[in-house]
């Protein structure tokens, strides 16, 4: 009699479970069918629509808290009057709140008369950095830092120096100095020369740059004898997990990210790229140009002279280009 009743008693429970769970998905269901409704009965009329549903647009302001959630957090006054909705999936828009910013954006629907963007490119030309998918570009430092799998980073320019921060709270100082060949102390080849005679602590990070331990909490790494970067305040687990995210904007990054665009603008039609001589030259013209001199090898095995130069502030667009 009593094992009946548990018997019986876990087919109710049994019963009450697939009751709730099917309460808890048309419930879902309805509240999902009842935005489609609200949407489309008030969905903006094709004539009023300033923006074209899913285009691509560049805007820049003054960002504000708007809560209009979950349609949008924040909006923006364009430079023609326009009032736009934004919201971001992948940057936290809070943290550049009342702020000047540029950005890049996809029309994703209105909000009665307001057109919703979803932003997925930050540039904040204070700090002449380039945010996506938590991937921080400062421009003027030529730094790359790749935080795109460790949601609970961010970086942020204060100064002559890079804050590394997790949760907001202080986790390393990044600072890039030029070498000079004048000031023995700022001479990266003697720098590397003094360290290695020491016997500082070195390591290889996964992108193959060499670190040096300067002192107790600073570890430093070089680009060539053209730049070094100081990082500050950091413990030596620390830095091996910064190291991995860390990208120097050199020639090898552009060679690795920016080859593609190289060959469609360094080829006469006739020949094309075959072997790459080492002799590669970087300049950093202005806060937003890079350009680059090479030889190369066709494939008629001829020599070639290329020049490029490069908007790194607006997505790498070529600004013009020598080639011989």
């Amino acid at each position: 009699m009593v094992i009946r009743k548990l018997k019986q008693k876990k087919i109710v429970n049994t019963k009450v479970i697939s009751i709730f769970i099917l309460l808890c998905v048309a419930t879902y269901f309805l509240i999902k069918l009842f935005i489609w409704v609200v949407e489309r009965f008030n969905q903006t009329p094709q004539d009023s629509m300033i923006y074209t549903l899913w285009a691509t647009l560049n805007f820049s302001g003054k960002l504000i808290a708007d809560n209009k959630f979950p349609n949008y957090t924040h909006s923006l006054v364009t430079q023609d009057g326009n009032k736009v909705g934004l919201k971001s999936t992948s940057i936290n828009l809070n943290a550049y709140t009342d702020q000047y910013i540029e950005f890049v954006a996809t029309v994703k629907k209105y909000f009665k008369i307001t057109p919703v963007l979803e932003v997925s490119t930050l540039k904040i030309p204070d700090q002449w950095l380039i945010l996506k998918d938590n991937r921080y570009f400062f421009v003027n430092d030529l730094l790359y830092l790749d935080f795109s799998t460790q949601a609970q980073l961010s970086a942020v320019k204060s100064g002559s120096d890079i804050l590394v921060l997790f949760n907001d709270d202080p986790v390393v100082i990044i600072e890039r100095f030029a070498c000079s060949k004048i000031l023995k102390t700022r001479d990266c080849t003697s720098l590397i020369t003094t360290y290695i005679q020491k016997h500082k602590d070195t390591f290889e990070s996964y992108l193959w740059y060499t670190f040096y331990k300067h002192d107790t909490w600073f570890w430093t790494t070089f680009d060539a004898n053209n730049f070094w970067f100081l990082f500050k305040d950091i413990s030596d687990e620390m830095v091996l997990d910064i190291s991995s995210m860390f990208k120097m904007v050199n020639k090898k990054f552009v060679i690795d990210n920016k080859m593609e665009l190289i060959k469609e603008y360094c080829q006469d039609g006739v020949s094309s790229f075959s072997t790459i001589d080492s002799q590669w030259f970087v300049e950093y013209i202005d806060p937003y140009t890079l350009t680059i001199n090479f030889k190369w090898i066709d494939t008629n095995k001829q020599s070639a002279i290329c020049k490029i130069s490069f908007d790194i502030w607006n997505d790498w667009n070529v600004l013009e280009y020598e080639y011989n």
